[in-house]
Order: C-alpha cells, then structure tokens, then sequence
C-alpha cells in the first residue's frame, strides 16, 4: 500500500538547467565518497567496479535527523520508501520495482530481514540512525554475492569505526507533532583497541495513522461505517544503541565486533475493525525489539596475498502486536488478542580474498545460516482457530568470485553461489559486471548481469497458510550505463538502463490444491503463481556550481513494472520519480539547502473495497539550515514538507503536513 511518483516534466526542466549552471562554474573538486565494500565483498575504489552502486554519506544521513534511515534513502535512484503513517509506523524499502522481500537489508554485513514476515523483509520504521558511517545501495540481482532476498538488490548500513584521535558529539533536537529526540556518540583507541560507540532516543506524539489530512468520506471493515472521529494523536517511542570495536591481536591478526539493538513501541489503528468504537483504540500498539551482532577475525599473513576472515554472526526480532478485533474463534467471532512474532538468524561464514597481481584476485567462501520463526497468540481460545508456527531451516552456501583488470582500464568481475536449504531445495546464481574507464574524457561505462533467487520464507512454508514445497522465486537482470565527470572532476552525471525479469514468484491463491481448513480459515494458500518484468532508467547528477558556496544534486527514475499474468503495473511502484537539492553556503559559517521531492502517480488497493485505485502525484519541498556558532557547536533548523502538501504513500494513510524542527549540535 504505497506511493510515489514524480512529474516528468518537472525532472525534465531540474537537468535542463544542470548545463547552464555548471558553464559558469569555476574549477572545484566534488567530495564523494569512493570506496565501496559491498560491490565485491572487499574493499576497493567504486570508481572500478561495474554494478550500479549508490553510497549515501553520514552527513546526508545527519541531515535528516529525527527523520531516521528511512527517509535519507528517498533520493537514492531506482529506490522506493514507503510508511504507512508516520514515525515508526510499517516502512518498506524496494529497489527497482521488486518487492520489499526481494531486497537484501544488512548492517555491517548481517542480514536483518525478519524471518517471521510473510516476506521476511525488514520494517525500516524499528530503526534508528545509530552511528552509521554510510550506507550503500547495491542495485540488480546480487545473489551470487550474497544469496537469498538479494534479487532486487542489497542494502548494508554500515556503521562507524573508531580512530585513535578520540571525538564525542551531542545533538539534540525538537519540533512539530510532540517530536522530541537526542543522539550521542564516542569514539576513540590506541595502539591495539579503537571504539565507537552511539545512542538514539526519539519521542513523537505524532498523528493518527489512518485518515489524516484525506479529504474523502473513509469507512472502516465492515465496509459501511463512516470512520469515527480521528484521535488526537498516534505516539511512537523509539530508539537504539551500536558499538563497534576492534583490537589489534598481533601484526597479522584483528578481531572486530559489534553490535545494535533497536526498539520501537508505538500506537496504531485498526481500520479492518466492524466496531467504530475499536479502529482508534488504545489497546492497537505494539512493540519491537531488534538485536544483531557479529565477531570476525582477520587473519592476514601475507600482507594482502591470501587474506582470510572468519565471522560469527546472529541476530533476533522480536515483535508483539496488542489489536482490537485481531483473532478470530473456530466461529469466526473476533475479540482482541496479542500476537507474538519472534525470529532469529545465527551461522558463520569464511572468506578468502587471494590476490595473484596482475593476474587478477579471488574471493571465494563458506556460510551457514539457521533461520528460526515463532508465534503465539493470547488469548488462545484452544479451538483449533489458531496454529502456531515454530519451524526452522538452515542454508549452507560456497561462493566464489575472480575480478580482474586488462589493459589498466578494463576491470572485469566474473562469480557465482550454490545454495542449499536442508529439506528443502537447492539454487545456483551468477553475476559477471564489467567497467572500461576512459581516463582522458573522465567516463566510465559500465555493465553488469545476474542471476538471483529468494527461498520461501518460513511463514510461506510453515504457517496455516503454508505450503512446505515452495521453490524459491529466481530472476535474471542486466544494467548498463555511463558515468561521466564534466569539466574536471567537479560533476559526475550518471546514466543507467536496467531489465529484470522474475518467475516463481510466490503469491496467495485459492487453488484447488489448497487444503479445505485453509480456504476457510484466510481463503487460499501460498504457490509458486506468478511472473513479472521490470525496467526502467536511473540518472542522477551531483556537481560543484561554485566552489564552497553552491551545490547540486538531482535524480531521477522511471520504472515500468508488470505483472506478466494481468499486464498491470504493479502496486507501490511509481513509474516516475525524481528529487533536486540546492546547498548553499553563502558565508563558511551558514548552510541553506532547499530540497524538492517529486512523486508521480501510482497504484494502490482500497483494503475496505478491494479496489484497485490511483494515488495522485505530488511534489514536497523541504528547507534545511545550518549555522556554526563556534569550532564545536552548531544549530540547525529544518521545514518539513514547505507547502504543506497533501499526499498518501499509502491509501487512506496519512503523512505529516508542514513541520518546525531545530536543534544543536556539540562536538569536541
């Protein structure tokens, strides 16, 4: 239930202008950053590799404050963010037009998906912006990198890594609907152990989820009750801590670890609830709680010729939900329960990074993986009405993938993953990507092909609904495209065409191989049914206008995906997105930056009527200050959504109108 679109010809007029802008530029250099670990699973330039990568820098992610991960991820190319009212409310990611199960969500390399979702993706509302360095945006089929859920892409946050030099900072920050929130973070080391170390606390009185600010009659589950009148307030308490450290064992040998846990508590609505009296109860609210952490051991006696590392990893999400009208007895009479949600990863993995010189460099590996999914219900009325799930599965993997480089300019990836589920199937995929650099021009081109694959999810499988024999869904894409520097190194425009076809993928229906309790009970069970396309064109551009004191940066995305079955556009995609963002510095001390985000229309279903219905576009403009007070303290204020637009990322959910928020900042 989503949207986001944005106007063709808006985009159109933001890159018509970028020319003009530049060719009154004066020479300057373009900060971005340059290293890449996901592309190929080992630290290298991003200007070598040959998949489309997109890094988001700490300091835009700082930018976006109380905002959380979410939001600074809505200008990355070919990437979709959708919440369903508010801070901390249900919030999915996708990349190009796949599902939010299809993208691979990590924080330093550990997946953080929950096993006991339908689709086992990750609810971006849970998190918070802890310590985070980066983050880095994979996008295609990444399977052979790094297995299941990774066919539309991967997603790693990555957190930051202390120094010797010890730094401390302290912000705190204020503003519209009740929103109160602090951060705080530690860094430090000597010689042999470095620390950093993070805390995020967020408060929001917010606003009711489910009909705000839409201006159409609403009527709740029963299909004819107007929606009663909208309580004051939806609130959200949220907030995380991470730390990552890592000590010095000899001159051949570190271990690193880290860890973060998450928490959210909120209230919700229930708008499928027969009884007015129940949609905007107290009693809907619920709780996570997420924790994942990872050692790993480098052990490296060659000084880079054959590297090995050997991680342990785990992590657990833990979900109860307290809703009105929420279960149903064997007579399908509803009453309000509790439902519980826990799910868990832990396994370990080797990898070998061998570098043979001019002759190229390998890595290949070793994983295993145990995925573990519970639920409870209370009360349980012991009818046979509910049936709980508590199943696991464990994959083991190899991996392995050369990279090489011919004629100094032409660098060449070429890998492949074998993926075994016990009692279960077993899947390959492939990835090769390629990338000719033109130094003299300052352009790059660039290709890449994959194949990907998911397994079914615990819940596909297991539940009343389930159906043990699943296949995993698979795809196979291809991107291809350019990145160019214009006028020195102080602009880069990118281009990239991108195809992905999907099979098997796993969808609800009422087939006559479903069993009879599960036609009565939800009207269907889980199969391999349908089939889809995506495709579509990602630019972006970030320039220098004017050294120190004027930047830019655009994108935008067309994205056509079809259900092969329907020939309909999918739900939740756009086919039109775009963004632009001025900074400007008219004095060392003072940063201004406007930003517009620009959302075409969309497809949606009225989840009262089972209609499929047309969200409209919308443009949201955004506007960011910063001052420095002094070499430590800094005071920054931002206007959320300017002209107070009206738009749904979810139907008959509602988003926040224009919002007041400041802040400072102190660090030494």
């Amino acid at each position: 239930m989503i949207v986001k679109t944005a106007p063709c010809a808006g985009v159109g007029v933001l890159f018509a202008l970028i020319p003009l802008s530049l060719a009154h530029a004066d020479p300057a250099t373009v900060a971005l950053p340059d290293i890449t670990v996901t592309a190929d699973r080992v630290e290298e330039p991003a200007s070598r590799s040959g998949s489309s990568l997109t890094i988001v820098p700490a300091e835009q992610i700082d930018k976006y404050g109380i905002a959380g991960v979410a939001d600074a991820l809505r200008e990355v190319p070919g990437l979709d963010v959708v919440d369903s009212g508010g801070a901390g409310s249900l919030t999915t990611v996708n990349l190009r037009g796949g599902g939010a199960g299809h993208t691979l969500v990590m924080i330093d390399g550990v997946r953080i998906g929950d096993p006991t979702f339908p689709d086992g993706s990750l609810d971006f509302g849970n998190l918070s912006a802890v310590n985070i360095e980066r983050i880095e945006v994979l996008r295609g089929p990444q399977s052979a990198l790094y297995g299941s859920d990774a066919m539309g892409g991967v997603i790693n946050i990555i957190t930051r890594k202390g120094a010797k030099t010890p730094q401390r900072s302290v912000t705190i920050e204020a503003g519209s609907y009740g929103t109160i929130s602090a951060r705080a973070s530690l860094s430090g080391g000597d010689d042999l152990w470095t620390y950093s170390l993070g805390v995020n606390l967020f408060h929001a009185d917010g606003f009711p989820r489910y009909g705000y600010r839409i201006n159409r009659p609403i009527v709740i589950g029963d299909g004819v009750t107007p929606l009663p009148t909208l309580p004051r307030a939806d609130p959200t308490d949220k907030g995380g801590v991470g730390g990552r450290f890592s000590y010095r064992a000899s001159d051949i040998a570190t271990i690193d670890f880290g860890f973060n846990l998450q928490s959210n508590a909120l209230r919700y609505d229930n708008p499928f609830a027969t009884m007015p009296s129940d949609v905007f109860n107290s009693y809907n609210h619920s709780k996570a709680f997420i924790a994942d952490g990872f050692v790993k051991a480098t052990i490296d006696p060659w000084n880079g010729l054959w590297k090995h590392q050997f991680t342990v990893f785990g992590n657990v999400t833990k979900r109860d939900s307290w809703e009105t009208e929420g279960c149903f007895d064997a007579n399908f009479n509803p009453f309000n329960c509790k439902s519980g949600f826990q799910g868990g990863r832990f396994g370990g993995e080797y990898q070998g990074d061998a570098n043979f010189g001019s002759f190229g460099a390998l890595t290949y590996g070793a994983r295993t993986e145990t995925e573990t999914a519970t639920t409870s219900q209370d009360p349980n009325p012991n009818d046979g009405s509910f049936t709980p799930i508590s199943a696991r599965q464990i994959t083991n993997s190899l991996f392995a993938e050369y990279r090489y480089t011919a004629f100094e300019r032409l660098d060449l990836t070429a890998g492949g993953r074998v993926d075994a589920i016990q009692g279960g199937s077993t899947f390959t995929s492939g990835r090769a990507t390629a990338a000719y650099r033109f130094e003299e021009t300052g352009t790059k081109a660039r290709a890449s092909y994959g194949t990907g694959a998911k397994a079914p999810t615990l819940f596909q499988r297991f539940s009343l609904f389930g159906t043990a024999g699943l296949q995993p869904e698979t795809n196979w894409g291809y991107d291809f495209g350019i990145d160019q520097k214009i006028l020195g190194d102080r602009a880069t425009v990118s281009a990239t065409f991108f195809s992905s076809d999907y099979k098997n993928l796993i969808g609800f229906a009422n087939l006559p191989a479903c069993s009879p309790a599960q036609i009565l009970n939800g009207g269907g069970c889980y199969f391999n049914v349908n089939r889809a396309r995506t495709q579509g064109v990602e630019v972006s551009m970030d320039a220098s206008i004017v050294p120190d004191t004027l930047r830019a940066k655009a994108s935008y995305t067309y994205t056509d995906t079809r259900d092969l079955v329907t020939r309909l556009q999918m739900l939740r995609v756009p086919y039109h997105k775009g963004s632009f963002s001025v900074t400007y510095d008219p004095t060392p001390r003072l940063e201004i930056e406007p930003r517009v985000l620009l959302v075409g229309a969309a497809f949606d279903n009225n989840t009262t009527t089972f209609q499929r219905v047309t969200l409209s576009p919308y443009a949201k403009f955004d506007l960011l200050a910063r001052y420095k007070i002094n070499a430590n303290l800094s005071a920054f204020g931002r206007i959320d959504n300017l002209t107070d637009a009206r738009y749904e990322e979810v139907y008959n959910y509602g988003t926040a109108g224009r919002g007041f928020y400041a802040g400072v900042n102190y660090t030494w």
